[in-house]
């Protein structure tokens, strides 16, 4: 497991990169999921009403007692409409959030917070409603005119959540904390707020000096060093990075936050001093799982598979990133040769990032096995439980197929998947690519054409009809056709680049095709580009040269049919 993927699963790439941690606005926490709705607060509305809406109101109350939420969320959402009064607003926004429902939440906040301007907590609620659903410039404009204790969070969560908006709308944010930092250029939240834009605009400098600003302004501003060492570290001035937190944690040693900032930057330098803060960390918070998930992955990197072991399965007695750690001990039961052991981890992994790595890996285990039963209705088990899964499921069930050598079984599989997905690109996509290995080149172009169809500029079947056509037929010209649209898409794509080169070389142009195949081989060295630009070499005459591009192709992969198919078809005999 790479360090890329360990930031990924713990959600803090953002932050190794300079992102200073979100605080969490304070509004009311989220009730605990066991909790019956007539434990939430506030207490229902007491205030007189008309008979209809106390009607509603009791039967909103009487349901969410019973448990049927929904028809509680729906009344007092409904009432909060009509009587637009605070307190019912409040209490469908308290459901709303329990039963996580977003929509709900952020219309029922924002009438709790026009309901009463001098509540705080409403008006912090209306601004992460607004923060959530991604209407960032709201949110910021709101917080111009609704002053809450949380003011400064809020500000830092409304530039941290642009990370996922256009550049476009991320610039109209800027200047709109450009202005506010204009006016407050001691508040350190905008400085913070506008350093994370500034950074995710690629403005590193002026993100740098902001941050120091804030840092020279107030030294024990948590965020703005997590900040400030994100912006060192991106500067590949890791060590600078490391020093910062350090000389802070020094005064400061139960700052948590500063800890784990200083972990994740170790985890580029010294990954036996990251596993130490970690370990720290986790002695003081034992119920966190995104440390327990840091400490399992750092172990994993250093090859302490107890250690691993140990922190993987604390996280699924705790109940936390259960499909990583599923997953992560399936992988070490495979490395041990304990298939059942494996199986027992990797069938309880749901529908996630690693659900489909490692459905791919269940059906490899049954197809090794010679079990195509057990695959097949593994395969059908999924589809019921998860029926948004079931196109991808036919073509992963296909693909564990071809790789167990099983093409006749794996037509089959994409061709019922067909009848179900008629207008899949996957599907079609990933028959016609099989068609063409069986030799079956007229029923390949069929489905990429009929791809072509439903998606006329798809530069990977373009680029796939090209290749057929170039490898498989005399059509060289029509061929250079679709391989040329699919490059003017893609101009740096290594497949297409290599498809573009055999094409030429097809032509008759071995000049133009060498180029187009050196560049595919620069961006993605791979034994079939290695074949292809040895064969243009050697007609060309540049015998040293195609020798020395299929030695680098057998460096590759040292059983590559490409290169030896292509030194039988050229009588290479002196290679």
């Amino acid at each position: 497991m790479t360090l890329s993927r360990f930031y990924i699963l713990l959600g803090v790439a953002a932050l190794v990169s300079g992102c200073a941690q979100q605080p969490q606005p304070a509004v009311e926490p989220e009730p605990p999921q066991a909790s019956p709705v007539s434990d939430l607060k506030p207490e229902p509305p007491s205030r007189p009403f008309d008979a209809d809406t106390l009607y509603s109101l009791l039967v909103a109350e009487l349901a969410g007692s019973r448990g049927k939420l929904d028809i509680a969320l729906a009344n007092y959402t409904q009432q909060a409409r009509k009587t637009r009064d605070p307190q019912v607003a409040e209490r469908a926004y308290t459901i709303a959030r329990y039963t996580r429902n977003q929509n709900a939440a952020l219309e029922a906040s924002l009438l709790w917070a026009a309901g009463d301007r001098d509540d705080q907590d409403a008006q912090a609620a209306a601004i992460l409603g607004l923060i959530e659903a991604d209407r960032l410039i709201e949110a910021l404009e709101a917080t111009r005119h609704a002053h809450t204790r949380d003011n400064g969070a809020l500000l830092q969560s409304i530039a941290a959540s642009a990370r996922e908006v256009t550049p476009i709308q991320r610039q109209a944010l800027l200047a709109t904390y450009r202005e506010m930092l204009t006016e407050h250029p001691e508040n350190i939240s905008l400085q913070i707020g506008t350093a994370l834009l500034l950074q995710q605009q690629g403005q590193i400098p002026e993100a740098h000096r902001l941050a120091e600003q804030a840092v020279q302004q107030d030294a024990t501003h948590t965020p703005a060093l997590i900040l400030l060492s994100g912006l060192l570290h991106q500067q590949q001035e890791n060590q600078k990075a490391i020093a910062l937190v350090e000389h802070h944690l020094a005064a400061r040693p139960d700052d948590t936050r500063l800890r784990l900032q200083l972990a994740r930057l170790l985890t580029f330098s010294d990954l036996a001093r990251a596993q130490k803060e970690f370990q720290q960390l986790a002695d003081s918070q034992p119920h966190n799982g995104d440390i327990l998930l840091a400490l399992a992955l750092v172990a994993t990197e250093l090859g302490d598979q107890q250690s691993a072991e140990y922190n993987y399965r604390a996280l699924l007695a705790l109940g936390s990133h259960t499909n990583a750690a599923h997953q992560a001990l399936g992988q070490q039961a495979l490395l041990q040769q304990d298939t059942d052991k494996a199986l027992e981890h990797l069938l309880q992994v749901t529908p996630g990032t690693e659900f489909f790595n490692t459905t791919t890996q269940v059906l490899g285990i049954y197809l090794q096995q010679g079990d195509y039963a057990q695959a097949r209705a593994h395969v059908d088990k999924l589809a019921k439980q998860f029926p948004e899964q079931r196109e991808p499921l036919f073509l992963l069930h296909s693909q564990s197929l071809i790789e167990a050598g099983e093409y006749q079984s794996a037509k089959d599989t994409l061709d019922e998947g067909l009848q179900e997905f008629r207008n899949s690109n996957s599907l079609l996509y990933a028959r016609a690519l099989l068609q063409e290995r069986q030799g079956k080149v007229a029923e390949a172009e069929t489905d990429l054409r009929q791809l072509l169809t439903y998606d006329p500029n798809n530069p990977t079947a373009l680029n796939a009809l090209g290749y057929i056509l170039a490898d498989n037929t005399e059509r060289y010209q029509e061929a250079h056709e679709y391989i040329a649209r699919a490059l003017e898409q893609q101009p740096d794509d290594p497949a297409t680049l290599d498809s573009m080169g055999w094409v030429l070389y097809k032509l008759g142009q071995p000049e133009k095709a060498i180029e187009y195949l050196r560049r595919a081989m620069d961006l993605y060295p791979d034994d079939e580009i290695a074949a292809h630009l040895g064969e243009a070499l050697w007609q060309s005459n540049q015998r040293d040269a195609a020798r020395e591009a299929w030695r680098q192709g057998l460096e590759i992969n040292p059983h590559s049919t490409f290169i030896s198919e292509t030194l039988e078809r050229l009588n290479v005999d002196d290679f």
